[in-house]
């Protein structure tokens, strides 16, 4: 359930006083729910089994929002959260469950979301792939930065609010990342960089001390020239990532997966998807930097990528180049307006579709394109279930079957995970 602005409570003493609730379940948005009256309670920070004394917060016709005021009797899967901003800071949902508990839930989630929204789904195994390393696994992030009449406030967003709590280290954070949220602290201290900002993409490679910042939002079209690139060892904010048996060029202002510990598993989990299918033309949308592109372009006779950035598509073809691959060809437009533009001179015959659209999803004018150019394959990435069962149900319901789902929890610590999904024509 995700976060909206519902009905205040009336300050009532009979519409505000505390109750005593069960946590039945943990559901996607990270909220316990239990049940009261009649009404469905949704409670952050529960565990499945935690006894709760709560006071309402905001209320609606069906449900009610909930902040703990005691716990009464713990529920399993708690533990002590490692960061004292634990509960103030928007970054983390669930730092007071055991990390086993975690992805237990997350694959129960995920379960649940496409058992209700795509019953044929029911007869499949839907795993959930741990991380190795749930902690300091995040080698990108968003950087929040307000200028005080006194001093100034560094760090990310307070839960459901836009004020910033300030932050000196991240326990998500790489160590190379926390360093230069240090090295920043000083700067801006000091006023040694007029940043003129008030968001800052903040990433780091492998490398030892290798980490870039520069003004979120960026994407510059002069290439790779970045005048607001704040640089540690100098160089001009690009940075190399190496997964699989490709070295990456990624600036902190383009995407890029942020979990340095299953980039790999998941590249290896589609280009495995990929099998069986016929291997004249694949079509990347939503390509980024060519995560997908430049693997996928060793198979197939003919790749095309499909990226709305121009920094993105630069780098892409920078990383395609240095990878001496020559059959791909990189389309820097809106995949929406791209396939409509094509789809209105011909239908494009792609064997295999990949796509990894952003936390909205593809959209209804993309997955209506995709049926009508019906490629033998699809493989959906997606970070939000949601969004996902929404475009999918648009293409399971006649023409296509899901053979496959996986989530891999690149976010621990939190309720988000990434979803993979394989789809293949009916005959």
């Amino acid at each position: 359930m995700t976060e909206t602005k519902g009905e205040r409570l009336k300050p009532r003493k009979s519409a505000m006083r505390e109750f005593e609730v069960e946590i039945d379940k943990i559901v996607y948005g990270g909220f316990g729910l239990a049940r009261y009256r009649g009404k469905v309670i949704f409670v952050p920070f529960a565990a499945p089994g935690d006894r709760l004394l709560v006071r309402p917060v905001e209320q609606k016709k069906h449900f009610i929002r909930a902040e703990t005021v005691a716990l009464l009797s713990p529920g399993k899967g708690r533990a002590a959260p490692r960061c004292p901003h634990f509960g103030r800071c928007g970054g983390c949902q669930w730092q007071h469950l055991d990390y086993p508990t975690q992805v237990e839930l997350k694959r129960q989630i995920l379960e649940e979301i496409f058992h209700h929204r795509l019953p044929e789904t029911k007869r499949l195994p839907i795993r959930m792939k741990a991380c190795a390393q749930p902690y300091e696994y995040r080698s990108r992030t968003r950087l929040q930065v307000r200028r005080l009449k006194a001093g100034f406030r560094l760090g990310f967003y307070r839960r459901q609010s836009h004020h910033v709590e300030d932050v000196k280290n991240c326990p998500l954070l790489r160590p190379t990342l926390n360093e230069a949220l240090t090295s920043i602290r000083e700067a801006v201290a000091q006023d040694r960089w007029n940043l003129g900002a008030k968001e800052l993409a903040l990433a780091c490679s492998e490398d030892p001390e290798c980490w870039r910042a520069v003004r979120a939002g960026l994407d510059l079209d002069d290439g790779f020239s970045d005048p607001e690139a704040i640089n540690h060892n100098g160089g001009q904010g690009i940075l190399h990532r190496r997964v699989g048996q490709f070295t990456f060029l990624v600036s902190p202002s383009v995407f890029f997966q942020v979990n340095d510990f299953l980039v790999a598993d998941l590249v290896d989990t589609v280009i495995d998807l990929v099998e069986p299918c016929k291997r004249e033309a694949a079509l990347d949308l939503f390509s980024g930097v060519g995560l997908f592109s430049l693997p996928l372009a060793r198979q197939f006779h003919r790749m095309v990528a499909v990226e709305n950035s121009p920094m993105a598509c630069r780098l892409c073809a920078e990383n395609a180049s240095a990878a001496g691959i020559q059959n791909l060809r990189i389309a820097n437009a809106d995949v929406t307006a791209w396939m409509k533009a094509v789809g209105s001179v011909s239908v494009p015959a792609y064997d295999l579709m990949v796509l990894d659209p952003p936390r909205v999803g593809a959209g209804l004018d993309v997955m209506r394109r995709i049926e009508e150019w019906a490629p033998e394959t699809i493989i959906h990435v997606s970070c939000d279930p949601q969004t996902l069962a929404r475009d999918l149900a648009m293409l399971t319901r006649r023409d296509y079957r899901i053979d496959f789902v996986m989530g891999l929890d690149f976010f621990p610590q939190t309720y988000h995970f990434e979803t993979v999904v394989r789809l293949k024509r009916r005959q």
